[in-house]
């Protein structure tokens, strides 16, 4: 190809590039509001978790939770059957203290800041929600049972991703 072709196709690729609209953010292809209860220690509240999944890069986002962190993502798998997530709970650190010569004293780990990860199944045939709140031995804190609506982005009210 001449040095003039080459050019000529670089131009041409360069214009249509303009009327080519720029790639957007990849879009949710299914919202779940789920409503239900999580139990520990025999004692039960209400909980609810509002997700929405992104297929593309299977990701869900939390968009509404008393359970999880809003806004965080969690990576999930899909089966025939069912979607499958796992939140991580960042490691709540410790404090250190301290003498008047830098000396460490003791670390102390609050009791509260047990839960090390919640892992959730969501049945796609029932839309029931099912998980379990796991501490950083693998032991079960509490479970989760609830019931999932699914939605499409249009059935949505606005203001909409």
């Amino acid at each position: 190809m001449s040095r003039r072709a080459a050019g000529a196709a670089a131009g041409l690729l360069a214009g249509l590039a303009g009327l080519v609209p720029p790639a957007g953010a990849a879009e949710f292809h299914l919202y779940l509001l789920c409503e239900g209860r999580v139990a520990s220690r025999g004692v039960a509240h209400d909980a609810q978790l509002h997700l929405a999944l992104r297929d593309n890069n299977m990701t869900a986002l939390i968009q509404r939770s008393n359970l999880l962190p809003v806004g965080e993502r969690m990576r999930y798998t899909a089966s025939e059957t069912a979607y499958t997530m796992s939140y991580r709970t960042p490691a709540a650190g410790s404090r250190l203290h301290a003498d008047w010569f830098g000396t460490r004293i003791f670390v102390w780990m609050p009791d509260l800041r047990r839960l090390a990860e919640t892992r959730l199944t969501i049945d796609r045939q029932s839309a029931e929600l099912r998980g379990e709140l796991l501490n950083a031995d693998g032991d079960t804190l509490g479970q989760l049972r609830m019931q999932c609506e699914p939605r499409a982005p249009e059935d949505l009210p606005p203001p909409r991703f």
